[in-house]
């Protein structure tokens, strides 16, 4: 397990911080999940990302906007694949509220990540999966000018001028948490739930 240090020192905070306390550990790669994650930390979570050896892609091509996104963010490298990977991230879980996760549902099953498992491992743990559709279109791979392009959103050969099914994704996402976590208040008890970035795209003002 090899700890990153921080490229960029934490941004000014609010003088309101409504998530002081609450910790966020995301596996989310590219750009929906560190949005998210930004967002959260804004709010002042105390957020980890965990990434593979490789790192994220997004590292690689869109290093500002990676470094903006990554501010007062603890990183994390392990290999998932591993069954020492897996342990250490198990223990990072047992003191997280929120998991914040970009795989398809399928892989994050064959990491021993499902929602299943993961409650009964954690049962205050708090999941919340971004992924290109809902229902059964969950494990359909996609990006954003995907998702645009099915809302009618790409106007001929020309590109859109901002992610929006990306942006609207993470934004969902970060939503999604903040539910989760008022919901774990008033229950006693975590949740689940999905962003899809179709959805964030439909809903998009063209």
């Amino acid at each position: 397990m090899t700890t990153r240090s921080t490229v960029l020192p934490s941004p000014p905070l609010p003088a309101v911080r409504p998530l002081s306390g609450v910790r966020v550990l995301s596996l989310a790669l590219n750009l929906p999940g560190p949005a998210a994650l930004m967002r959260l930390a804004a709010m002042g979570a105390r957020c980890t990302k965990v990434e593979p050896p490789a790192g994220d892609p997004m590292d690689h091509y869109a290093r500002h906007a990676y470094e903006v996104m990554h501010r007062g963010v603890r990183g994390l490298v392990l290999d998932l694949k591993s069954d020492q990977g897996r342990a250490a991230l198990d223990k990072q879980l047992a003191r997280t509220d929120v998991l914040l996760s970009s795989f398809r549902p399928s892989a994050l099953d064959k990491l021993g990540l499902g929602w299943r498992a993961l409650h009964k491992r954690h049962p205050a743990l708090n999941l919340v999966a971004i992924v290109g559709s809902p229902g059964e279109r969950a494990e359909e791979p996609g990006h954003d000018l995907t998702y645009m392009a099915e809302n009618d959103l790409v106007p001929g050969t020309e590109l859109p001028p901002t992610l929006y099914a990306d942006m609207g994704g993470a934004l969902m996402a970060s939503e999604a948490a903040l539910q989760a976590l008022m919901l774990r208040a008033r229950r006693s008890d975590s949740s689940r739930a999905r962003s899809w970035r179709h959805a964030a795209s439909s809903s998009m003002p063209a």
